[in-house]
C-alpha cells in the first residue's frame, strides 16, 4: 500500500518588489544574533558586492560543518565567502 504524506510547505509566487531587488551580500546567521544586527551590518559593507557572510557557533559541530559545505558551494560559484564564529563578532561588539 503506498502511504500518504501531508506537505506541510506552499510554495508561491515572491512579491514583485523582491524580484525586483538588487542584493547586495547573503548572510547566513543563526537568530541569536539579531541584537546584533549594526555589528553585522558593518561587517556586511565591507565586503564586496555578491559576498558571503556565514556564522556559526563555535560549539555547534553540527552547525559549523554543514556551513562549510556551504561555503565550499558559494565559493564553486564564484562568490567571496567570510565565515566567522559568533564569539569572534560578540568581541568586535559595541553592543555587548
Amino acid at each position: 500500500m503506498r502511504q500518504q504524506y501531508k506537505n506541510y510547505y506552499q510554495f508561491t509566487k515572491p512579491p514583485k518588489a523582491l524580484l525586483k531587488a538588487n542584493l547586495d551580500n547573503i548572510a547566513i546567521v543563526p537568530a541569536s544574533m539579531l541584537p546584533f544586527t549594526k555589528t553585522i551590518q558593518q561587517v556586511l559593507n565591507n565586503l564586496p558586492k555578491g559576498a558571503v557572510f556565514l556564522c556559526h557557533a563555535e560549539e555547534n559541530i553540527r552547525q559549523r560543518k554543514l556551513l562549510e559545505r556551504v561555503e565550499e558551494t558559494f565559493r564553486q560559484q564564484g562568490h567571496a565567502v567570510m565565515n566567522l564564529s559568533m564569539e569572534q563578532i560578540y568581541k568586535n561588539s559595541p553592543n555587548f
